[in-house]
């Protein structure tokens, strides 16, 4: 899979980020979202259901028992020495308690469960694991295709058979024709002199999108405007933001900074590059100062392409020292060798850290030998610009 942006899987993806797939056997290229794939997600809800003999079963689980017409919610579960006793609820309002054999579980291909196929197939992901109740077997989905005018759901059964499932005419995607229509309907609706220059181009229920905007938040607007149309399946992204002037990475950088380095966002441990008009913003903040309007502002800069901004909220009984940074800004603010410098202070990996700007190189020693005498260890990093 390959995208715009070096995305990572841990954890699990934010939706709508389109992905190119490449198969490596046949090299056949598609493209399908992160919101698609089943990739770095917990596999937790009633559409997945354990199947008996093949996962650990808890109560709350939904569970199948192969030949049954629907799974349940188990409410209890008891074992005995040759034996295991299972109560569970179906959503008719009905329960059944059922004595198995006992059955240990030697290995757990998904242990969070399977989707039941046909019945569940317009709601499987790519990169679930399956199971067909008609056939009896175990398998994976692997792709979505359309073949003679109907999507289709591509599964690779156990036995390297490949199966294709239609999926139900209420999740097929719409022509791509009258979706066009509707797109362009409605961004012109919304977006009335930046839908002029953006031209439309739709398959599969995939949204192309190709022109000039004049900054980067009307970029993303447009873009999360079609990601919340119903029957979209994502957004592909081609537009540029205007450049009327040329705008040096080094002024983008500093007119960043400029927003970051301001008493009322308060942030620390923050880097900020600029390559091609691309940024990278990286910062922390305790959770209850979190700067809401900070990303929405750097959108709004002109001449900025892309932006990739990275939060990392933490809690403010988890910041050590805190008392101790506040106290020695204080100082500093207060300076009056320091007139005109912006400078803040955090404990960050085991050490002081001094951020933001000063006028001189003179005002930059100072700043760090008067921490230095204050906290009276050399511990401190000084990453203080001079501006």
């Amino acid at each position: 899979m390959y995208a715009k942006e070096p995305y990572s899987t841990y954890g699990g993806l934010s939706p709508h980020i389109p992905l190119l797939c490449i198969c490596d056997e046949c090299e056949t290229t598609f493209v399908a979202f992160s919101h698609e794939f089943s990739i770095g997600r917990n596999a937790a809800g009633s559409q997945y259901a354990k199947i008996y003999g093949y996962n650990r079963i808890a109560p709350g689980n939904w569970l199948y028992f192969k030949g049954d017409a629907k799974p349940g919610i188990v409410k209890s579960y008891f074992q005995t020495n040759d034996k295991e006793v299972i109560v569970v609820n179906y959503e008719d309002g009905s329960s059944k308690k059922i004595e198995v054999p006992k059955r240990p579980v030697d290995r757990e291909v998904s242990p969070d469960g399977y989707r039941l196929i046909p019945a569940q197939s317009p709601h499987v992901l790519i990169g679930d694991h399956v199971y067909h109740a008609i056939r009896n077997q175990f398998g994976v989905a692997v792709g979505l295709v359309s073949d003679a005018g109907k999507d289709k759901l591509a599964i690779l059964l156990d036995d390297n058979s490949l199966l294709f499932i239609t999926i139900p005419q209420t999740v097929q995607n719409v022509p791509n024709d009258k979706l066009a229509e509707f797109v362009r309907s409605r961004l012109h609706q919304l977006f009335v002199e930046d839908s002029k220059r953006v031209s439309i181009t739709v398959g599969q229920g995939i949204v192309y999108l190709d022109g000039i905007v004049k900054n980067l938040a009307t970029k993303r607007a447009l873009c999360a405007c079609i990601n919340n149309m119903a029957r979209v399946r994502g957004c592909v992204d081609f537009m540029r933001v205007q450049m009327e002037t040329y705008i040096s990475d080094d002024r983008l950088e500093m007119s960043i900074l400029k927003l970051i380095e301001q008493p009322q966002v308060k942030v620390f441990d923050y880097t900020v590059t600029v390559k091609n008009s691309r940024a990278t913003v990286e910062f922390s903040c305790i959770d209850e100062f979190f700067p809401k309007d900070l990303e929405g502002k750097i959108l709004n800069l002109t001449g900025l392409q892309e932006l990739a901004y990275l939060a990392h909220p933490v809690p403010k009984s988890s910041i050590e020292h805190y008392a101790i940074c506040d106290s020695i800004q204080q100082e500093l603010s207060n300076s009056s060798h320091l007139n005109g410098a912006f400078i803040r202070v955090s404990f960050v990996n085991n050490k002081y850290l001094l951020e933001g700007r000063v006028a001189t190189a003179l005002q930059r020693q100072w700043a760090f030998i008067s921490t230095v005498k204050i906290i009276k260890i050399p511990t401190v990093e000084n990453r203080l610009r001079i501006s």
